[in-house]
């Protein structure tokens, strides 16, 4: 079995509920609570039994409540004890700030209804007439009816932010291999002869096309991220910019696949420019990979080298499966030698 690693520490986030929602379930369930206390207690004074429902029903109603903004926080990771990967994607989708204050909101909506809820409990059940207990749980229901619509910004941002942060993909705390280049050069192909399956696809925030996640064997990740590092500088906006910082905390490595055949579409001049501007962004080895020497001659490969004198240079062909054992030894050696 694989190694386990961190999931997406935002899929347990549960459903925010609305106001209207919340105070629906709490009345539901004061009266459920009210309906099996009547029967219950046949014969007993009207004034005791009134101050008895309607003290349960306050204290089950603000527990319902108070319980349900409170497992919105406990669900929900602490911003503060994130891996920076996941640290910066927050910043990038929803912004830590307004989350933190969020938050911030929901508990003390918490704490208020559930000290609101403890305050009323006793008015009622020290009421003088059943009208006036009553009366004190209306009260209490309009205060907290209140309290949760000023909070209403805050969930209503809360459940944006939990539909898009629950899709975070999962990436497991292991050495990991980052694989760029235009599109059409090999990339995915290569991801898929490299981890012997087919990609991981999980849902990625920067672009429409998925973020691809393999492994070789147990102990290496090997991340595609087309959309993002498939294209130069100028061409991306800042959100990418930013999904780029991120990938960089999960970068132990760099596989840059070169087309020397230019059937992708691209020119060398071009793909050999993203390849500089992949060194600059990224502070960690890169290996490139000139791949379909099976469709260019010798001499055109020989010229390509030569422009690459800075680099570690291997040539395969991910089609063919030519240099591959040896591309992936590379990888392996390099990446547990300095796990």
């Amino acid at each position: 079995m694989r190694k386990k690693g961190d999931a997406n520490p935002f899929k347990k986030m549960p459903t925010i509920l609305t106001p209207e929602e919340l105070m629906d379930k709490a009345y539901r369930r004061g009266e459920k609570v009210a309906s099996e206390l009547r029967t219950t207690l046949i014969g007993v004074p009207k004034l005791l039994k009134s101050r008895t429902v309607e003290e349960h029903k306050i204290r089950t109603m603000a527990s319902v409540v108070s319980d349900n903004l409170l497992k919105i926080i406990s669900k929900t990771p602490s911003i503060d004890r994130l891996k920076p990967f996941y640290k910066e994607l927050v910043e990038v989708m929803v912004g830590i700030d307004e989350f933190k204050k969020s938050l911030g909101a929901v508990k003390w909506a918490s704490d208020l209804v559930k000290k609101l809820g403890n305050e009323y409990a006793k008015k009622a059940r020290r009421a003088k007439t059943p009208k006036e207990a009553s009366g004190f749980r209306r009260e209490f229901v309009g205060r907290t009816a209140s309290i949760l619509k000023q909070i209403y910004p805050n969930l209503a941002f809360l459940a944006v932010a939990r539909e898009k942060l629950k899709d975070l993909p999962t990436v497991k705390e292991l050495p990991t291999l980052v694989i760029a280049g235009y599109p059409n050069v090999g990339k995915s192909t290569l991801l898929r002869k490299l981890t012997g399956a087919e990609p991981e696809i999980n849902s990625y925030p920067f672009t429409t096309k998925g973020l691809n996640v393999g492994y070789i064997g147990e102990d290496i990740q090997v991340v595609d991220t087309p959309g993002v590092l498939d294209r130069p500088l100028y061409e991306r906006n800042d959100i990418e910019l930013q999904a780029v910082l991120a990938l960089n905390y999960l970068a132990n490595m760099i596989l840059f696949v070169l087309d020397p055949s230019e059937y992708c579409g691209y020119s060398i001049e071009e793909q050999l420019n993203l390849l500089k501007e992949v060194s600059d962004l990224f502070k960690v080895p890169i290996i490139v990979a000139i791949n379909k020497i099976d469709l260019v001659d010798g001499e055109r490969l020989k010229e390509i080298e030569e422009k690459l004198k800075d680099y570690r240079v291997i040539k395969i062909s991910a089609d063919k499966d030519i240099g591959l054992d040896e591309l992936k030894k590379i990888i392996v050696d390099e990446l547990l030698r300095t796990e």
